[in-house]
């Protein structure tokens, strides 16, 4: 090889090194440690990146290199520890009591107390404040269902011994010197029902899902006075002053389960979290975190110019919890139907479908419903009876006896008594709800003599006696509509 090949030889092989040699790449060695010494097991990685290692058993690790980014470490009973440099991460344990004198931090925005959350969390707080969970004791319809000016359906006249049930997951931080816990009383921080630091303090959950509720089922851990802790989902939270720990159960849906599973005087009342047992969802690894806390692409710092660092937007839950509301219902539900005409007459089928979703619909609250309404009407604009099809029960109101169908969790209770509130003595339950991914399909049957069909999916609330009863104009919600053309 002549000399000048080969000097340019040297140089196309340096002109490569310096593009596959990345400075910033280069790997880091370090070790975790505690009081006793190295920790094996751990997590280590970069704040704000994906990327996590897992120490060996002498605490070792070895990273790439990311200049100007903070080393982490992390692993279940102990804080969140880091570091700027590759001296050893130490990291301290959690706390083994849980306070019970500790002071709950106010949620809201206060320029005059630097600790509240709104302080700092703005749009987090924003998202919870436009949440059920920030309303959870306040709702005007749920003080009126605890303990209302109406004899029926009030929980608090009907079962008084039980009602403190409700404060347990409606406001988890009401104290109560008389044990009475009444819902009504709560002010300041508890008043704000399932706020920010309630839900930051949990660091587990009960092992009886179903038979404990709220703030019995879930195991808080408060800091002594001056020690500043909060537990959530990211395992590279850092502030100066404070101290985090990371807890998987955040992204679990047994989290959920705490208040949305409940057998409660004697009746399987609340069922979300055993019907995310049994759905498709958790079979595909889903949680109820996955729909109800889905990010918004929105938010990339959860602490803007407070210590938070800029972070992919989908790695950030949405703390909106959205449940049931239009949107939602209208993504979940599907309504088909058909109409063609036949020897016995006019033939309607319609298939209900909820499809995309982690439970029965509705869930929750017992009385939550679906009504599908089936209107046939003849070229006068009468309403022409069916032939063949189910029709409604007297408990839907002023759809009574139309052609459709119920979807509800249907209590009844002495005398044949339907429907009757979960507190009350339940001798029967019919479960009409929709199945996830298995349609609903039903068939009416009009004479010839129709000429326009319609056919709605309505969701309620509440039973129509109690918001007529209560003048909630606001109940019934139209989720889906179909006209079928002539055929």
């Amino acid at each position: 090889m002549s000399r000048s090949c080969a000097l340019l030889w040297l140089f196309l092989c340096a002109g490569l090194a310096s593009l596959v040699r990345v400075p910033d790449e280069a790997t880091i060695e370090g070790r975790v440690v505690d009081a006793a010494g190295p920790v094996a097991q751990a997590r280590v990685g970069w704040q704000g990146e994906r990327l996590r290692v897992v120490t060996d058993a002498r605490g070792g690790f070895r990273l790439p290199r990311r200049n100007g980014k903070r080393l982490i470490a992390s692993k279940p009973g102990c804080r969140i520890a880091s570091s700027e440099s590759t001296t050893p991460l130490r990291l301290d344990p959690m706390p083994t009591i849980d306070h019970d004198d500790y002071a709950w931090i106010d949620p809201h925005p206060d320029s005059g107390s630097p600790s509240n959350c709104a302080n700092c969390h703005a749009e987090i707080h924003r998202e919870w404040q436009a949440s059920a969970h920030a309303r959870s004791a306040t709702n005007a319809k749920f003080v009126q269902l605890y303990a209302g000016p109406h004899k029926r359906w009030n929980a608090r006249g009907e079962h008084p011994d039980g009602s403190a049930v409700c404060a347990a997951c409606h406001a988890p931080t009401l104290k109560s010197v008389t044990l009475d816990y009444d819902v009504r009383e709560a002010d300041g921080v508890a008043k704000s029902g399932i706020h920010c630091d309630y839900c930051h303090k949990v660091a587990d959950v009960t092992d009886k899902l179903g038979l404990r509720f709220g703030r019995d089922a879930l195991f808080s851990l408060r800091p002594a006075p001056g020690d500043a802790l909060t537990f959530g989902p990211l395992d590279d939270a850092v502030r100066a002053g404070e101290s985090f720990a990371h807890a998987p159960i955040y992204k679990d849906s047994r989290y959920c389960a705490a208040c949305h599973e409940g057998t409660v005087f004697g009746v399987h009342a609340y069922g979300t979290y055993s019907e995310w047992l049994e759905s498709p969802a958790k079979q595909q690894g889903k949680h109820c975190q996955d729909c109800h806390m889905a990010p918004t692409g929105r938010m990339t710092n959860i602490a803007p110019g407070k210590g938070g660092i800029e972070r992919n937007p989908r790695t950030l839950a949405s703390h909106r919890t959205p449940g049931g509301e239009l949107k939602m219902l209208a993504s979940t539900l599907s309504l088909n139907v058909q109409r063609k005409a036949t020897a016995r007459g006019i033939e309607v089928r319609v298939e209900v479908v909820s499809s995309n979703v982690g439970h029965r619909v509705p869930t929750g609250f017992p009385d939550r419903q679906l009504v599908l309404v089936v209107d046939a009407f003849d070229a006068d604009g009468n309403r022409v009876e069916p032939l063949e099809g189910p029709r409604l029960p007297a408990s839907v109101g002023e759809w009574s006896a139309l052609p459709g169908m119920l979807y509800a969790k249907q209590l009844t209770g002495e005398r044949r008594r339907t429907p009757i509130p979960y507190w009350l003595p339940v001798f029967d339950m019919l479960d009409t709800r929709l199945h996830p991914n298995r349609p609903d399909r039903r068939a009416f049957v009009f004479p010839a003599s129709v000429e326009r069909v319609t056919v709605r999916l309505w969701y309620r609330r509440f039973w129509h006696e109690v918001a007529a009863a209560r003048g909630w104009k606001d109940n019934d919600v139209l989720v889906a509509e179909s006209v079928p053309s002539k055929p």
